[in-house]
């Protein structure tokens, strides 16, 4: 009743934190009739307690960080770098897309935020371009999932949060499934461009290219003191974040000057209203999971699991359908918030790595933003470019099945995520 409740709030268009937090306050209040009366007071403290974590800090941190690199016209300054190395090949805007989003990965941690920071750039320049309005839009919605996997990440900071694991090392553990992704995207662009007879821009000369990289090697150093900070121990993930916020503010205000003192108060507003939608969503979702939590639904589920399959690689098969199906209704956040609980006992009782769990969960959920009919980056491009939702969703399949051969891969070879962690964090 817990899920149906849920599932008839969303289905009357209650945004999903609430529907959550609804449900929840329903099968309390059924608990507080009769014997079993439970006190209210839990539902405040739980919500509370959502909220109430150090590792937590990091989320609004990296979303501030990202917002003062986008409102410092960063983005142009990379893509600009990212053209003069793969513009000349054939589909060169797309393979850009590809290497920009590659980037930004490292800067902001939030998919959404690398999709419409790239997707208002690059879109226009590759419809002017005649890449067609689909496609531009479809590989900026498939690129931008790239975000999340490579450091920083804010799923990874909640999923660490939840199962009570390093994020530092799921942060290092994604540095290779996300590069694997960026490169079977570009594969992809290669093997299409052909075809399509895409357009390649001149070769950049060395001058040409020696000016891009000086432009960009200012904001290319983000990514290396946020991931160097925490390799090195000198800071956690959350510290690091406030360094990366540091760094953003001083490159955009002191060295670039394109943020000035009177921008600050948007950009504060902006990250604060990101952060809060995000921070309510986690109470409400920590609320839900612990009604779900006292009524056993993760032993049930456990006990249903395990009598299908013992087998590690079984087992991340099968939680990697069930991720993928409720990609398909639900946002990340919510999935992460209502299975990391019930799927982390599992796979530490078969002997799953929890890092190599992380980095698989994250990039299910981001395959999550490219599947109708919730497939956020499919409502953002689709926007941007002025096609319909349906359009992209049929030009973005190959690059879903591309990300889906890559998510396996990751699923079959567990080093490609846990080799990485191990050498550089021990």
């Amino acid at each position: 009743m817990l899920f149906v409740i849920m599932l008839i709030l969303i289905l009357f268009g209650m945004d999903i934190a609430l529907a959550m937090g609804v449900s929840g306050l329903f099968y309390l209040i059924g608990l507080g009739i009769g014997d079993n009366a439970i006190p209210l007071t839990l539902i405040p403290q739980q919500l509370m307690e959502g909220a109430n974590s150090f590792s937590l800090t990091a989320v609004p941190l990296f979303i501030l960080a990202g917002e003062i690199m986008n409102r410092g016209g960063i983005t142009l300054k990379l893509v600009g770098f990212a053209q003069s190395l793969v513009g000349h090949f054939r589909g060169g805007l797309a393979h850009t897309s590809v290497i920009v989003n590659m980037i930004m990965a490292g800067m902001s941690g939030s998919a959404v935020a690398d999709c419409t920071a790239t997707g208002s750039i690059l879109i226009p320049a590759m419809k002017e371009a005649k890449y067609g309005s689909k496609f531009s839009a479809a590989i900026i919605a498939a690129a931008s999932t790239i975000g999340p996997v490579i450091p920083p990440s804010i799923p990874m900071v909640l999923i660490g949060a939840i199962a009570g694991v390093s994020v530092g090392r799921l942060f290092i553990g994604g540095a290779i499934p996300g590069t694997i992704m960026g490169l079977s995207l570009m594969a992809y662009i290669w093997l299409i461009s052909k075809r399509q007879s895409f357009p390649r821009d001149r070769r950049a000369t060395i001058h040409e290219i020696l000016i891009s990289t000086r432009d960009a090697l200012i904001p290319l150093g983000l990514p290396v003191v946020i991931i160097g900070s925490i390799l090195t121990g000198a800071a956690t993930p959350t510290e690091a974040a406030v360094v990366g916020v540091i760094y953003a503010s001083a490159i955009t205000m002191f060295i670039y000057r394109t943020v000035k003192w009177r921008d600050l108060v948007d950009i504060f507003l902006d990250a604060s209203v990101v952060s809060a939608s995000i921070m309510f969503l986690v109470s409400t979702g920590i609320l839900f999971g612990w009604v779900a939590t006292s009524e056993q639904l993760g032993l049930h589920l456990s006990n249903y699991l395990l009598n299908i399959t013992t087998s590690p690689i079984g087992m991340l098969l099968i939680i990697n359908l069930i991720l993928l199906i409720m990609g398909c209704f639900l946002e990340g956040i919510p999935i992460i918030l209502l299975m990391t609980p019930i799927l982390y006992p599992i796979i530490r009782q078969i002997g799953i790595d929890p890092i190599h769990f992380g980095v698989v969960m994250t990039m299910n959920i981001m395959i999550g933003l490219l599947t109708p009919p919730i497939g956020l980056h499919l409502f953002i491009t689709s926007a941007i470019a002025k096609v319909s939702i349906g359009d992209v969703a049929t030009e973005v399949w190959p690059m879903i099945i591309a990300l889906t051969i890559v998510l396996v891969l990751l699923t079959f070879f567990p080093p490609l995520v846990t080799w990485l962690p191990g050498i550089l964090m021990r």
